[in-house]
């Protein structure tokens, strides 16, 4: 009798209750301290918002982020565009919640997508991507889209095969790490977003040359699993999209990342078939 009380409370309560602990994961784009410091932010304006109780975890890498998120060890994810591709593939039940906006200077308006550049140094004379041609090249990561898998398409695109086009490629995880390797010399070329670019621009100074930009690249995702109930989903979705330009979340993003953040809005999934038929091209 105790065991079916049990049951009618737990069926009558509201469907919105979700009284587990969330786990929101994302990927080490930038220091861990930086990280924390930006998406903790996030984290507990999401938690105060919805009222649920949400806990940060930055994995190692693209690839623990998208293993974490098929073994249900991570509920809800910032994650990066191709990733997301690739994990939705993999686990067609992962729900697409909202798209990370910035602000773009060039174009005096709020988007939710970047650029790839592939970029040198001005000293070494180099001014096309023709010019790397036997020279040290690194990109980020092969989960990523930015610093892999649009410089890699732009590549063929080219008329370039990469993988012997360079006398040496490294992938340096970081798109930071990327920066600092050309400034000390020890590449030639790379391959890093569009913000990256700007912020190295205003850290070390006009030291660079961008040799290609790639198409438009769809923003970061916020994505969910099976296991988070709709209608929490809905709720988060719903505090995302109440993010301001001038919000803590964006200022903290600001702050401890460099990037230029605007908020987010809803797209959907059909947004990222872009990018779907730019790795198609690979």
């Amino acid at each position: 009798m105790k065991f079916v009380l049990h049951l009618l409370l737990v069926l009558l309560l509201p469907l919105s209750v979700f009284s587990g602990e969330i786990i929101f994961g994302t990927y080490p784009s930038n220091s861990p301290e930086n990280i924390y410091k930006a998406f903790s932010d996030i984290t507990d304006y999401l938690a105060d918002d919805t009222g649920q109780n949400i806990r940060l975890v930055v994995t190692r890498d693209y690839a623990e982020l998208a293993e974490r998120l098929a073994n249900g060890t991570i509920d809800i994810a910032w994650i990066g565009s191709v990733n997301y591709v690739k994990a939705k593939k993999k686990i067609p039940s992962l729900r697409y919640i909202a798209t990370y906006c910035e602000r773009s200077d060039a174009q005096n308006k709020i988007i939710p997508y970047y650029q790839g550049y592939i970029i040198s140094k001005k000293s070494l004379g180099i001014d096309s991507v023709s010019g790397l041609k036997g020279r040290m090249f690194a990109y980020v990561d092969k989960d990523s889209t930015s610093g892999y898998a649009y410089p890699r398409m732009m590549l063929q695109e080219a008329g370039i095969d990469g993988s012997t086009f360079f006398k040496k490629v490294f992938f340096l995880k970081k798109h930071d790490r990327v920066i600092e390797a050309l400034v000390s010399g020890s590449i030639d070329g790379g391959a890093v977003s569009d913000g990256t670019y700007y912020n190295a621009v205003e850290k070390y100074g006009n030291l660079f040359t961008i040799l290609e930009k790639s198409k438009p690249i769809p923003l970061d995702a916020v994505v969910a699993t099976s296991r988070i109930p709709e209608s929490t989903v809905q709720k988060i979705r719903e505090a995302l999209l109440k993010v301001g330009e001038d919000h803590k979340v964006n200022n903290s993003i600001k702050k401890y990342l460099g990037w230029p953040a605007a908020g987010f809005t809803e797209k959907s999934d059909s947004f990222y078939d872009s990018l779907r038929q730019a790795l198609d091209m690979q």
